[in-house]
Formats: C-alpha cells, structure tokens, sequence
C-alpha cells in the first residue's frame, strides 16, 4: 500500500505492502524503560476506555524500488524511536500466540523474514535488531557495548515482563487494538531535501532534536540543495562515528562513575571551544550550545555561494569532530590501563573545563608528559580554589587545534596559567585553612596516606574528623581554646575512613575510634590510631599534621616537575 503525502493512518495500514528503514543520519534508539511504560500504559488505558489512541506525527521518504519487490521501501524521517518501540512490542505480543497460520500471517503482515524485516535499521545495529528478535536468548547483554543496542535489548526484556501474565485473548485485543486503534498523522516527502529538512524541524514526541541531529541535519540540508548531495554519505559516515563514540562514553561515565554531567552538549560545545579556527568570526569561549548550533548554521550560509569552499569547510568540520569525539573516548578507556591516567581522571576527575585541552593533547600524543601539570592545575585551581577559569584553556585548546606547538611552549603556557591563579603561596594559604568540604581533600589525603588504593575502594572511602565534627565531649581537653569550628575542619584533623566504618563512629572522642581506625584498609589512618592509644593525642600534633600535610601538596602538586 502506497502511503499518501498526508493523512491519519492505521499502524496496520502503514505496514501493509510496505517496508521501512532507518537512515543512518538518524539518531539511533534511545527510549528508556519511562517511556516504553508510558506507550504501555497508554495502550491499556485505551482498551480499557474502549478509544483509539493518537501516538504523533510520522514522516516517511518513498525510496526507489528495485527489482521484482512487491513492497515499498520507505526511509523513516521523524518517528523510529515509536515505530522501532512498537515493532518490538509487537514481536513479543505474536511471539506468545500458538503456532498457526493466524501467528505466521501476524509475522508475514508485521514483522516480516529474518533477512527482510518489515523495519530495519540501517547501519551497524541491523545485525543486532535481527538477532534481538529471532534469536533473543543467544544475547549476552554483558558483551553488549552499544548503547543503542542495549536500550533495544532492554526494551523487549520490558514487553516480556509487562505481557507475560496476560492471556491468549489478551494477547490478541493488544495486537488487534495495536493494528486498528493506534493512529498516527503521517507525512511522505519525495525528496532528499524536504526529508533533511522536515527531520530538522520536527519534534519527536514532543521532544526538540537533540544537538547532534540538528548538527548532523544541518549539514545534509546545505549539502542536499548546495552540493548535489555529494557530502551525504561521509556525514552519515562521520557522525556514525560521533554517536557511537558518545554512546561509548556514556557507557563509560556509568561504569567508571566520572564525566559529571556528560550529554550530548557537552561532546558537541567542548569541540568547538577547541574549534577556533572553524568560525573565525563568531567563536566565544562563552557559547551554549544553541548559540554554537548558530554559529554553525551562520558560516555555513557564509559559504554556500562557493561549492569549493564550502565542500572543504564541510569536510574539515567533519574530521576533526569525528578524530575529537573517538579521541575521547580511547583517552577515556585508557585512563583504565595507563597508570599516569588512572588517577588524575578516575580518582581526583578533571574539571570538564579542562577536557578540550586533555583531549587535542591526547590526539597529538602530548598529553602524558603534561599529565602532572594539569593534575596540579586541578587540584590547585580548580579544586582548592574553587575558580573555573575557561578563556585560557579553550583559547589554547584551538591553538592545539591550529598548529603543532611544541610541548616545552604548552607546558610554559600551562605553568603561567597556574601560577596566575594559584601559585605556591595561594596554595599554601588555602591548604592551611578549613577545608573539609573541598573537592580536593580526599585525593590529597589519599596521596598523603601512600596507601594507594584500588578505585573500588577510593569511591568508600570518606573524608573522617579524627576530633569529631560534634563532638560529645569538651575539645578545650585536647588543647582546641577557641574556634574549634574553624579548628576541626582544617587538612590535620582529617583523615580516610570507609564509610562502613565510619558510621559508626559518630561523634566520639578519638580514643573511642581506634578499634575502628584500626579496621581499616588504609595504613595511614591504622597509624592515627597507634598514635592516638599510645598515649596524647591533642590539638598540637594535629597541627603538626597539618604541616606535613602541606609540605607534600607544595611537592606533590608542584607545576614545575
């Protein structure tokens, strides 16, 4: 069945004689289990309200058929994340009917063959999405690297648990009422520019485009109608790589527990804070990301007249986010293996300031020997102090971009910033005052200890008062006169503790914390309590402490290494 350029159609409607794929200038699949409940619920409401059920706006581009194929093949424009949602609730609802010709027409009318699916991803999920719905159990969902390909995995397991009292004749009102009542508004453009450019302006449920589509669409529309197209398939190729290189990272954000607020804007605004050169007209180290999205479409439209300049500008933009966003995430995988990596991004965690730098370093193979300069930067500025300084570090992120400076002139660079804004006797001055709370105190405390822990054990560990925060007891009996507010929370009177441990600890004197002291996986807080049962432990060699403390940091935390 053909499907017409606009109209409300049946979801059974829109599958018959038809076949759709998924391009690859798409977003791949991202539903969460939130959503899929939603679309579950929605559907048993309306059963149960006896209504049809309106689920949003489709766009469709026809494609050529080829050969003696009695279906038409259309591309999906807006609506995979729904019609890729439905397909795999509809598997798992015929999945369950008794073998017979009413299952095998439901697949014939649906689902389609193994190697011709009535819905197909294009790209290198579609191997995937084969084996997810005729050979589910073969999955080991552990091995399973893509995110796209695990939120589909997870979505059957949903179906499955959500479906799995129901009855046969359950079953079959869910499949009828899916085929019947579910309506959608669908629209068919003919050609590759009202698809580029319907996909940029259509909202998904609701839902703006996120970045990396309007990006990835913005530069299939100018070389849809500027470029005759001849650009289509390396941004589709390119951007196959920015979304599976994010996916990656988010999958390592989960499993490593760093990266903050990592999203999609993060990956696209922290290319072009190190981008410069891109947009030499427009660039401020201050953009959101709606702003750079602009600033793009501006120099596109700059250069639209002259296909050469165009083409090349294209192109460039084009490998260096893709060489930026799978540089990310090797530097992020190898912070797993390399030792010099493992602690200043795993343990102490760069600022995300600091990762446009951190990542043209690592592409040009400069960031190793740099590595204790920028983890003193962070501890010192971006940690102790409190300050997020950005102009410096992106203006020196595009000029890593730009030219190939030699790692004495970044290193220079990088120790002027530091002492620009903490220099060794800043340093001193915060690291003498009460700073419990500062996102420095662990890791620092943790390089005092030389205990070395293992990342499981450091994610534990807390930063403990060795003279309580409230205290039950009278601290002018351990040499504290006055101020023991300010007193208790400065670098000596703090130590590392497991959490385990230190619930229970609560506001006791430090006599009564030794046997937990001692329980200990960190051989320095084992020496406090030694310290404290042999005999006086008072305010004086908690400062004494104190003075240690910060004769490491001036040493460990030196720029000039």
């Amino acid at each position: 069945m053909s499907i017409t350029k606009s109209q409300t159609e049946q979801i059974g409607s829109i599958f018959k004689g038809n076949r759709f794929v998924i391009p690859t200038y798409q977003r791949k699949y991202s539903w969460t289990t939130a959503e899929r409940k939603a679309l579950w619920q929605d559907i048993e409401e309306s059963i149960k309200d006896k209504m049809n059920h309106f689920i949003g706006t489709l766009s469709f581009k026809e494609n050529v058929t080829k050969g003696l194929s009695t279906d038409t093949t259309y591309e999906i424009i807006d609506g995979q994340q729904r019609i890729t949602t439905l397909f795999i609730l509809l598997k798992v609802l015929i999945d369950k009917l008794p073998e017979g010709d009413e299952k095998s027409d439901l697949m014939k009318a649906f689902i389609g063959k193994r190697d011709k699916l009535k819905l197909c991803p294009l790209g290198t999920d579609s191997h995937f999405f084969q084996q997810l719905l005729f050979d589910f159990d073969t999955i080991k969902i552990d091995e399973v690297k893509k995110r796209s390909q695990k939120f589909m995995f997870n979505a059957k397991t949903d179906f499955q648990g959500l479906s799995s009292s129901l009855s046969y004749k359950e079953i079959e009102t869910r499949i009828i009422f899916i085929r019947d009542q579910l309506k959608v508004l669908v629209f068919n453009v003919e050609s590759q520019a009202q698809a580029v450019k319907m996909f940029t302006i259509i909202n998904d449920r609701g839902l703006p485009l996120r970045i990396l589509d309007k990006t990835k669409s913005i530069l299939m529309l100018f070389s849809t109608l500027h470029l005759s197209e001849r650009l289509n398939d390396q941004i589709n190729e390119a951007f196959e790589i920015i979304f599976d290189s994010y996916d990656a990272l988010l999958l390592l954000k989960e499993k490593l527990g760093i990266l903050g607020r990592l999203e999609e804007n993060t990956i696209f605004t922290q290319h072009y804070y190190s981008s410069r050169k891109f947009f030499p007209s427009t660039w401020n180290n201050r953009d959101g990301s709606d702003a750079v999205f602009n600033n793009l479409k501006l120099r596109l439209d700059e250069l639209k007249d002259d296909g050469k300049v165009l083409t090349e500008f294209i192109e460039d933009y084009l490998t260096d986010f893709q060489n930026f966003a799978k540089s990310y995430t090797d530097l992020i995988t190898e912070t797993r293996t390399t030792e010099e990596y493992k602690k200043p991004f795993l343990y102490l965690e760069f600022s995300g300031t600091l990762y446009p730098v951190l990542v043209r370093l690592y592409m040009q193979n400069k960031l190793l020997p740099l590595i204790p300069i920028l983890e003193s930067i962070e501890v010192r500025v971006y940690k102790l102090r409190g300050t997020n300084p950005i102009a410096d570090i992106y203006w020196l992120s595009s000029e890593l971009n730009s030219q190939d400076l030699p790692i004495e002139v970044i290193k220079d660079r990088l120790i002027e910033f530091g002492d620009r804004f903490v220099n060794d006797h800043v340093f001193k001055n915060y690291l003498n005052n009460a700073i419990y709370r500062n996102g420095a105190v662990k890791y620092i405390l943790s390089e005092y200890s030389k205990s070395d822990p293992k990342l499981e054990l450091y994610k534990l560990l807390q930063v403990e008062h060795i003279f309580s925060s409230n205290p039950n007891y009278d601290p002018k009996a351990y040499g504290f006169v006055e101020d023991y507010d300010y007193e208790k929370d400065r670098l000596g009177n703090l130590c590392l503790l497991e959490q385990n441990l230190n619930d229970g600890l609560s506001n006791k004197p430090p006599i009564n914390k030794v046997s937990g002291y001692l329980a200990s996986l960190i051989e320095e807080t084992r020496d406090i309590a030694g310290s404290i049962q042999a005999g006086e432990y008072t305010k004086e060699q908690v400062d004494l402490r104190r003075a240690d403390i910060v004769k490491l940091c001036i040493s460990r935390f030196s720029y000039n290494m």
